[in-house]
């Protein structure tokens, strides 16, 4: 007959590979401006920021299982001198991160803020990675920018399902997001 604590010690052990074996990710992300006027801009609204952790938070990205990446360890750093190369698009910020268990889609949110300078200008907003069955990228980022003394801006709010380790683009008419979501062994 199996005692309760040998039942515990026996399922423990058991249990042991699947907690080892957590799902982690590493994420990349390139924002960008396409200045051409394709899309007309609304007045700013703001993206629902209160629950995204800024990016010099280290004790709250440290408790969510978020480690920071340097821009030396991109694997997207092709992608990101085309980008500064072109003369069609502007980039505005780049990022990469991993992070252990994502969990669904109210797990936790990391805020970009690229000011432009101006002090009214400049990309703000956050991105997500949850993952229940696949990973999944959500972003909502806002561009504002000054045009004949009036604040216009332009969003992106969207959420995709993020195919590993395969590129993915979210975009609107005026900003994108080049994505690579890969699992971390």
């Amino acid at each position: 007959m199996i005692r309760p604590l040998q039942k515990t010690l026996a399922l423990a052990l058991l249990l042991a590979p699947l907690a080892a074996q957590a799902d982690r990710y590493r994420v990349e992300a390139l924002v960008f401006l396409n200045p051409t006027p394709s899309e007309s801009g609304h007045a700013p609204q703001h993206p629902d920021i209160p629950q995204a952790l800024a990016l010099d938070d280290s004790n709250g990205l440290r408790a969510a299982g978020i480690s920071l990446l340097p821009d030396s360890n991109s694997v997207l750093s092709a992608e990101w001198n085309q980008l500064r190369a072109s003369k069609r698009y502007q980039p505005l910020l780049r990022l990469a991160w991993i992070q252990d268990q994502p969990g669904g889609g109210e797990g936790p949110a990391l805020r970009l803020y690229a000011p432009a300078g101006d002090g009214v200008s400049g990309l703000d907003g956050w991105l997500r990675l949850s993952a229940g069955r696949f990973p999944h990228l959500e972003a909502d980022l806002e561009y504002v920018q000054t045009v004949a003394g009036e604040a216009l801006a332009y969003r992106l709010r969207e959420k995709r399902k993020a195919p590993t380790p395969a590129l993915l683009y979210l975009d609107s008419a005026r900003l994108g997001v080049l994505t690579r979501v890969s699992r971390v062994d």
